[in-house]
């Protein structure tokens, strides 16, 4: 048996103070993985996952227990989430970013290979509008495929302009 075991019982059995405890001992960094551990080992006295589950199931003052090592450590558990959504937050707006960053270099090179992205949208949205009006049967899926790149090209390009955007560095 692993800590894992241990944190899907407190989920779905403890209240919403020990739940967390649980969800910190099924996911998160490694750090919030020991500190779970640790609230949990404190609160049984023991080390072993297995042993910790048998106290849980068996004292259910074990569950009011670790709920109250919890609110004693609520300050470490708080920031730590804080970290992890900040992380999370940080890593989407780096993808946005690179990727405004790399349609705005496509935008600035010379010679043809400024042109290559622009025109494979322009194309696929003319063969897009083609497929509409001569197709008898428009299969959603296929007009989908054709119009992503002009959508995703032309949103790509204007959210950058917005004012919104403009604190991005």
């Amino acid at each position: 048996m692993n800590w894992d075991k241990v944190g899907e019982f407190l989920k779905d059995n403890a209240g919403n103070g020990a739940a967390l405890v649980g969800a910190l001992l099924t996911g998160g960094t490694h750090a919030a993985i020991a500190s779970a551990i640790s609230m949990v080992s404190n609160a049984t006295g023991t080390n072993d996952p297995q042993k910790a589950m048998q106290a849980l199931k068996g004292d259910p003052n074990l569950i009011i227990k670790l709920e109250q090592i919890r609110l004693t450590r609520a300050t470490e558990v708080d920031s730590h989430i804080a970290t992890m959504e900040l992380a999370k937050l940080e890593d989407k707006q780096k993808s946005h970013e690179q990727t405004q960053l790399t349609t705005r270099n496509g935008d600035n090179q010379k010679g043809a290979i400024k042109w290559v992205r622009p025109s494979h949208a322009t194309i696929s949205l003319v063969a897009a509008i083609f497929y509409v009006f001569t197709g008898d049967n428009v299969d959603w899926a296929v007009l989908t495929a054709l119009l992503a790149l002009p959508t995703s090209y032309a949103g790509l390009r204007e959210l950058g302009k917005h004012s919104f955007n403009k604190n991005v560095k």
